[in-house]
């Protein structure tokens, strides 16, 4: 994999006033060999980046006016907990929708009314509160002063309830949210922007398994993937054909099962994942520990954005140890911005919040919402470069340092080789038109990719017993068992696998070769060890 410094001639505040590609006139790429990150200057964008006076001062809008809908439903293929756990249901689901819209229709929406809905995510009531006072997420009830609560849920979006969607065909992003962020709330104001930019954005808030508490384990993740498979089921009816191409963006723990769905559909096109713990080692195991966990199926375009001090404390790390380290396939982005601040990621940094909150942050200072509008602009330009096919949207980047000296923001650019045909592909053309139509295809992949898994060997191994045992295919089955010891030939399972397919075949000799071969690799084998003992003992 080709790494990349990236730079620009100009000044950092020109870079975050608008869209990464606004002048590729300007840029040029130096190459470098050794790993490690580029700190580029942010100072600049924090002191004097320019705002449009709309929408209270938050992040200037895309092109396109916002639509939003909230979409009540339930998935009847999971249970979940009824009303005072009498019984059972089927798992409610809240979709979030913001879309492209044809301006000045619906009603103007609030941070208010996402609070309110923040609230019916999760059942919140009014025990415990004077009449009136709204269930007010704990980032808000803790960290405004009571005076600046009534402004800040008055204070108005860009998205609109319900208006018509604009014509023609949008990219869809799916949004996993994060722990103690649980609700669309946290990333509402990154979500309507990439509507404005031309997308649409589709989340649901974060429930567990079977309550709301939702655990940092193999079970809760996969329920977080199912729940976006369901959001993304509901996007796509809600707009019938309007869905261009599909792209996943995951906040914290929803970065994780981000990438999962990046590992497992093949039509996700591009991955954005926000501060989540997926580029070094968590100590949870996640998402390492899901079974279905695939590095080798993740090959799309991929921007990591965290905190500066991550990308340090990975730049000291073994290549290997880090997801951007053991990719070969596919494009990645690591963005570093300048916060030790979770939450800086979040909608709350744009809240105008100043008190610390405990287990949240120690606080915003006043370059917050600038960071966070910075990451906005980041994440937009990364979804027009790769799914609007605008790649010099991210084929460059600008960085410069402010004259007081402040960096921040650090980026590398990992160029990864094309992808070649994936396993699941070449195994599903092998079952369909036969080994042998295929076999030229999976020469001229292992020609081009020494070294690399072009076939997995236990889902090789277990098609040829498929096509020996099962399906009538014998013939074909000697071959896929020779093709998985050519591919694998460490391994004893595919030598044992190859010795039965010759055994049944009548083909002793080749058979006990096989065997042979297969012990020396691994003693352990009883199966194998009585199957050698009667061929030998003849």
């Amino acid at each position: 994999m080709e790494r990349h410094v990236l730079s620009r001639e100009g000044n950092a505040a020109e870079l975050f006033s608008g869209s990464l590609l606004a002048r590729p006139r300007f840029f040029m790429i130096k190459r470098r060999i050794s790993f490690y990150l580029l700190a580029c200057g942010l100072g600049a964008l924090l002191g004097s980046a320019s705002y449009t006076a709309e929408n209270s001062g938050h992040l200037a809008s895309g092109r396109n006016a916002v639509g939003f809908k909230l979409i009540v439903a339930a998935d009847p293929t999971r249970s979940y907990p009824a009303a005072a756990g009498t019984s059972v249901q089927d798992r409610p689901m809240r979709v979030y929708l913001w879309y492209p819209a044809v301006p000045d229709q619906g009603k103007p929406l609030t941070i208010g009314d996402f609070v309110r809905w923040a609230g019916e995510d999760f059942g919140e009531t009014t025990r415990g509160r004077p009449a009136g006072e709204p269930a007010l997420p704990v980032p808000l009830k803790r960290g405004l002063e009571a005076e600046d609560i009534g402004p800040l849920l008055a204070r108005p979006l860009r998205s609109h309830l319900g208006p018509s969607a604009a014509s023609g065909e949008f990219p869809l992003l799916v949004f996993g949210q994060g722990l103690y962020y649980e609700s669309p709330l946290s990333n509402a104001v990154l979500c309507e922007y990439l509507a404005s930019r031309g997308f649409i954005v589709a989340t649901c808030p974060l429930v567990g398994t079977r309550y709301r508490l939702t655990n940092l384990n193999a079970e809760d993740l996969e329920t977080q993937v199912r729940d976006l498979e369901f959001v993304l089921a509901e996007a796509r009816a809600a707009f019938p054909g309007r869905t261009a191409r599909l792209g996943v963006v995951g906040y914290d723990l929803g970065g994780m099962a981000g990438l999962l769905l990046a590992m497992h559909r093949p039509e996700i096109a591009a991955f954005l994942s926000i501060d989540s713990g997926i580029h070094i080692p968590h100590p949870s195991g996640l998402p390492g520990a899901h079974p279905s966990y695939r590095e080798e199926c993740f090959t799309i375009p991929w921007m990591h954005v965290t905190q500066a001090r991550f990308l340090e404390a990975a730049r000291t790390e073994k290549p290997e140890a880090t997801l951007s380290g053991r990719r070969k396939y596919g494009d990645s982005w690591m963005v570093g911005l300048p916060t030790v601040n979770h939450g800086g990621f979040t909608s709350y940094a744009t809240f105008g919040i100043r008190n610390p909150v405990r287990g949240y942050w120690e606080g915003f200072g006043d370059e917050a919402r600038n960071v966070h509008d910075a990451m906005c602009r980041l994440a937009g330009d990364f979804f027009e470069a790769t799914l609007k096919d605008a790649p010099a949207a991210l084929s460059l980047w600008t960085c410069g340092t402010d004259a007081a000296g402040r960096g921040g923001l650090e980026v590398e650019f990992l160029r990864g080789a094309a992808a070649p045909e994936s396993s699941r592909s070449l195994l599903r053309r092998i079952m369909e038109a036969g080994l042998d139509a295929v076999r030229p295809d999976i020469d001229r992949i292992r020609a081009a990719n020494p070294g690399a898994e072009i076939l997995n060997g236990q889902e090789l191994r277990w098609l040829a017993y498929h096509f020996l045992l099962w399906w009538g295919r014998e013939k074909e089955a000697l071959d896929a068992f020779q093709l998985n010891v050519e591919l694998h030939p460490k391994s004893a399972e595919a030598w044992a696998g190859l010795g039965e397919a010759c055994l049944l075949s009548g083909e002793n000799e080749e058979a006990i070769t096989s065997f042979r071969k297969a012990l020396e690799l691994n003693p352990d084998l009883p199966n194998v060890k009585a199957a050698l003992e009667a061929l030998t003992k003849k």
